[in-house]
């Protein structure tokens, strides 16, 4: 007589529990950054991604052995890049050719920093609707109106030198409509930027 192995159907209890002990561990990890402030979790966001950008321009600079710096105008964040104005193109003729071409010399030697686009590094970063942020250096409160001239352009708030230094600063992250909390990046100049929240109380 030939008799028929039947499988066992469905799930031994060690199999089911280890599977709500999976989900479990995965709903932890979703949930551990979140709030119940939709405000404080697009700050929280804003800033993770902050973070990894500056990061990158850091790396960046000393793979291309380039300076690169940050421009601010309390809205949005441009990237720089630091062109010797010593350095002459050899395929260019050095005779200025023009008076236009004179007054770029110029302001080549006064404000040696040019807006830099490139594929690999996202050049703007513009912040969330009703996010602002405020941008501390050597303790003082940057003004944003002093990065920005008619003539000369963009001069970067915190520069990303090819030797991996980049200038110490503070960011503080807030939402216009809630101010119980800010989002704060920190730098010390030379360890990775740091995140973290501060709470306010009303």
């Amino acid at each position: 007589m030939m008799t028929v192995n039947r499988k066992q159907q469905g799930f031994t209890l060690l199999e089911v529990l280890v599977v709500l002990a999976i989900i479990g561990g995965l709903m932890s990890m979703a949930t551990f950054n979140a709030s119940n402030n939709p405000a404080l979790d697009k700050a929280k966001e804003t800033a993770r991604d902050l973070t990894f950008l500056l990061g990158a321009y850091r790396e960046d600079a000393v793979f291309q052995n380039a300076d690169y710096g940050i421009a601010m105008d309390g809205e949005s964040m441009m990237l720089l890049r630091f062109e010797d104005p010593e350095r002459t193109d050899p395929q260019q003729d050095s005779t200025p050719q023009n008076v236009q071409q004179i007054t770029q010399q110029q302001k080549a030697k006064l404000n040696p920093w040019r807006e830099y686009a490139h594929p690999r590094l996202k050049a703007e970063i513009a912040l969330p609707e009703g996010m602002a942020y405020r941008l501390f250096v050597d303790g003082e409160e940057v003004d944003f109106d002093n990065l920005y001239d008619d003539e000369l352009g963009f001069t970067p708030a915190v520069e990303f030198s090819s030797s991996e230094e980049y200038t110490p600063f503070k960011l503080e992250l807030t939402n216009r409509q809630d101010d119980s909390f800010a989002v704060i990046l920190t730098g010390d100049g030379l360890g990775a930027i740091l995140r973290q929240v501060e709470n306010y109380e009303d």
